[in-house]
Order: C-alpha cells, then sequence, then structure tokens
C-alpha cells in the first residue's frame, strides 16, 4: 500500500490551503453546532462555497456532472479543512448519498437531487435509529405501505443529526414483513417539510442541539424516491455504515493533531510558578504518547483508503478504525481537562475559558461518541467476528 500524495493530490492540498487563507472559516455562518467528531460545525454557507470550486462533484463520474478525480482527493481536502477547523459538518454525509444515488439511485433521484447536491444546496440526515432499534436496526418498527404510485411511511426516528437542519432525511423502512428477517426493508429519501413530517430537536449536553427525534405520521413519498428495488434497502443500508464509519471518522485524527497543537502550545506557554508546564515529565510523556496515538490513528485510516481505492474487500477495518478515533479523542479531552485544571469546566463565552472553551466542548461532545454510528461493543464484536475468526455467540 503506497500513502504517498501524487504531484496532483499535493498540488490540490495547496489549492484548498489557499482557499482556506482567502475565505477564512471564521468568516461563514453557523446553522448547526459543532459535535466534536473533527468535521466542525455545520455551515450551509460554507459548503455552497466548496460547491463552487466543483469540490463537491469532483470525484463523481463524467456521465453524472463529476470530474471523475481519484478518491483521495476527498481525502485531502478533509485533512485540510480539519486542520484548518472548517465548518464542514454536512460534507461526508452528502458524498455518500452522492455516491448511493449514483449507484443504487432511480432516474428522479438522480436527475433531481443529485444536481442539488453538486451545487451545495442539498444535505441529508439519517433516519435509522429508533427508540427501540439501534444497534439491531431490523429491530425497525418504521413501515411504508404501497399506495398507487407512492408508498405512505409511518413511524418514529431519533438521535437523527442535522435533521432540523437538512434538506432531506434518507429513512429506513420496513416494506415487508413477510420476507426473512435481512429482507423487506426499503430507503428513500424524504424532502424535509413533507406533510406529516414532525422534527424535534434534543439537547445535549452543551445545551445545543445536534441530534432530534422525527415523528413520521403517514408521510407520503412517490416511487421515484426510493433506493434501488423495494426490500432491498437493508443492502444499501449495510454498505452505508462501513462507508459512514470510514468517512465519518477519517478526518478525525487531523482534527484531534490540530486539539493536539493547542494543548502543547498552552503547556509551552503557560507558567506556574515561574516554571512551564511543559517542564513537568509526566506532562510531556502523555502528550507525546497522543501524538503517536494520532500518527497510528491516520496511518489506520489511510490502510482502510488503500482498501477503498483498490477494491479491497472491507470486512473489519472500519469498525477498528471507527472504535480507536473514538476512544483516542475520548482520551484527548481528558488529558485536555487534566492540563487545564479548574479551568477546564469553563465554556466558550466564559471571560476565564482557556483555549475559547474548546476543551470543555470537545470533552462533552466525545461522551456519545463511542455509542453514535454504531456501538464500540458491537464494533468490537465485528472485529471478533469477521477478523478474528472467533464464533458470533457466547454460551
Amino acid at each position: 500500500m503506497d500513502f504517498t500524495f501524487t504531484a496532483d493530490e499535493q498540488a490540490f492540498a495547496a489549492e484548498v490551503r489557499r482557499f482556506l487563507r482567502d475565505r477564512p472559516p471564521s468568516t461563514f455562518a453557523i446553522d448547526g453546532m459543532d459535535a466534536g467528531y473533527g468535521s466542525g460545525a455545520n455551515s450551509k454557507a460554507f459548503i455552497r462555497a466548496l460547491a463552487e470550486r466543483g469540490w463537491i462533484r469532483m470525484c463523481w463520474p463524467r456521465a453524472f456532472g463529476g470530474d471523475e478525480r481519484p478518491m483521495f482527493f476527498k481525502l485531502v481536502l478533509l485533512e485540510e479543512l480539519a486542520r484548518a477547523g472548517a465548518p464542514f459538518g454536512p460534507l461526508p454525509g452528502i458524498w455518500q448519498t452522492a455516491d448511493a444515488i449514483i449507484e443504487y439511485g432511480s432516474e428522479r433521484l438522480r436527475t433531481e437531487v443529485l444536481p442539488a447536491i453538486a451545487r451545495g444546496e442539498a444535505s441529508f440526515w439519517q433516519g435509522y435509529s429508533e427508540p427501540d432499534a439501534g444497534s439491531d436496526l431490523l429491530a425497525l418498527k418504521t413501515e411504508a405501505r404501497r399506495d398507487g404510485d407512492d408508498y405512505v411511511i409511518r413511524g418514529h426516528k431519533i438521535w437523527s443529526s442535522h435533521a432540523g437542519i437538512a434538506t432531506h432525511g434518507l429513512i429506513f423502512t420496513r416494506t415487508s414483513r413477510e420476507a426473512r428477517r435481512s429482507r423487506g426493508f426499503s430507503m428513500f429519501v424524504v424532502p424535509n417539510g413533507t406533510r406529516g413530517m414532525d422534527i424535534r430537536p434534543i439537547t445535549s449536553l452543551t445545551g445545543e442541539v445536534y441530534h432530534y427525534e422525527v415523528f413520521l405520521d403517514e408521510v407520503r413519498v412517490p416511487e421515484g424516491l426510493r433506493f434501488g428495488p423495494e426490500g432491498e434497502g437493508f443492502v444499501a443500508l449495510l454498505n452505508g455504515l462501513d462507508s459512514d464509519r470510514f468517512w465519518g471518522r477519517f478526518y478525525k485524527a487531523p482534527a484531534l493533531e490540530r486539539v493536539l497543537h493547542r494543548l502543547v502550545e498552552y503547556a509551552n506557554t503557560t507558567r506556574v510558578d515561574g516554571v512551564p508546564l511543559a517542564r513537568d515529565a509526566g506532562l510531556r510523556r502523555r502528550l507525546a504518547a497522543m501524538a503517536t496515538e494520532l500518527a497510528a490513528l491516520r496511518w489506520l485510516f489511510y490502510r482502510a483508503a488503500c482498501q477503498f481505492r483498490d477494491g479491497a474487500p472491507i470486512t473489519y477495518e472500519t469498525a477498528v478504525a471507527k472504535v480507536m478515533a473514538d476512544e483516542t479523542g475520548q482520551k484527548l479531552a481528558r488529558l485536555g481537562m487534566d492540563l487545564l485544571g479548574m479551568w477546564a469546566p469553563l465554556r466558550a463565552g466564559s471571560p476565564e475559558a482557556k483555549l475559547d472553551g474548546e476543551i470543555s466542548h470537545a470533552y462533552l461532545t466525545s461522551l456519545g461518541h463511542t455509542i453514535a454510528g454504531g456501538t464500540a461493543e458491537v464494533l468490537r464484536t465485528t472485529v471478533a467476528t469477521r477478523g478474528l475468526g472467533l464464533p458470533a455467540g457466547a454460551r
């Protein structure tokens, strides 16, 4: 596996850095909170700016309006945005949905939704989890019944990120109860504002809103907004989950490196009794150990990236990377809290907050990361069964 960037990729990285210097991320309006995953806040204006550069569609096939750039251009863009702390929150989900439409989408999705994505005008929330169906998504109760050329959806989704500020929902439903357990499911792209859709915010530990619950009461959706054949949505979902664990965490290493550098600078410039904090040998070891873990995390994701690029099978690699990314993020947040001491809990806006309250925010948001997108316990089972060949059940 060759992780070296090509000359074209290096030139693209320089282009992205020039863009960030010319249009600083801090100048863009924010529409939704930073949930601490590394992708920054949600800014519709920033996504439109990326679209204007052609960077949303750059890797699509030319037949769909793309430039057919190699997949690694996405990695270059994500790393540069994460290092700059840019507000690109919905971008990975936008890319995933576009890829799914190109592969599984109907003519209507390809002609109506895909161009809106390319213009930076469409973003998506995932309607997967339910109050009684999280790790076991096949236990979901949301149903879509056929009614002529439409489907009518009834159900309840929860923990849907960005649902209140996105333009469309990706709603996973049951369309048959007669099929075997892994079949009979379908996925729909449903515009926000569709009659019968009630989106309600869930307040996070930070006091802000990132997740929502969505009530679906006789929501009518045209057949043309369904992914693939009826009853075969589970295949698309599984492919999407593996992709989500990669694209939803790939940029976490460079984002955490940015935070680590802030902590190192704080340790070097903050004195206690005239002595810099960085003189403490224990603290230096912890900071160095964190730098080592972040380097390992970055290369772990690049290994998976090469497998995606080369068409190699992905069985457990994204599970390993996702678990390590989230647990490393939690460790860095705890290290930051220890380093800042009594100032650590102060949030952004407090006159005495250190590092703009970023560490407090990182600590509070990171607590749920090992649950979101697949719990660490379930993903470790995936590693055990798919990676190590261990039996699936316990006696």
